[in-house]
């Protein structure tokens, strides 16, 4: 069974035409995945969405659309929500002296995954910093935008 964790880099081009879109969309279709979102992710996607939105890069409207679509996929278990605990914080700390290129959100990401590498998951991301680590830290990776 497939798991993959995503970053809000990652999950954003479920929703959206963007380079890396077909490959995220390829993997939300396998059969039998696991498509992993920290909950702080949630957070980051309503973010990105209302800064496109902002920005004039999307409507409004389809700002909103794109979030419903995700808040019934979440509701329907499309996706496994997972929070950090306190150890995840505590690891963060060796991460953060192991990888000091990495800002805090990526360090946490680093850390939720690495408690979950027992499932031998994969870590999507468009974050290449974020990727350079998850590999070196025996992780696998995709990176959505390297078609």
């Amino acid at each position: 069974m497939p798991y993959y964790y995503f970053d809000s880099s990652a999950i954003v081009k479920r929703y959206s035409m963007e380079r890396g879109t077909r490959i995220v969309n390829k993997l939300m279709v396998k059969r039998g995945k696991v498509a992993i979102l920290p909950t702080w992710t949630v957070t980051e996607f309503y973010t990105t969405l209302a800064n496109r939105a902002q920005q004039g890069d999307i409507t409004r409207d389809d700002c909103y659309s794109v979030i419903h679509k995700f808040e019934i996929e979440s509701k329907d278990g499309l996706y496994q929500f997972i929070a950090p605990t306190m150890a995840t914080y505590l690891a963060t700390k060796e991460l953060a002296m192991e990888y000091p290129f990495l800002r805090a959100p990526q360090v946490m990401h680093l850390a939720l995954a690495l408690e979950l590498k027992p499932l031998r998951l994969t870590v999507v991301s468009a974050d290449t910093q974020l990727l350079a680590a998850s590999k070196t830290a025996g992780l696998h990776i995709i990176n959505p935008e390297e078609d």
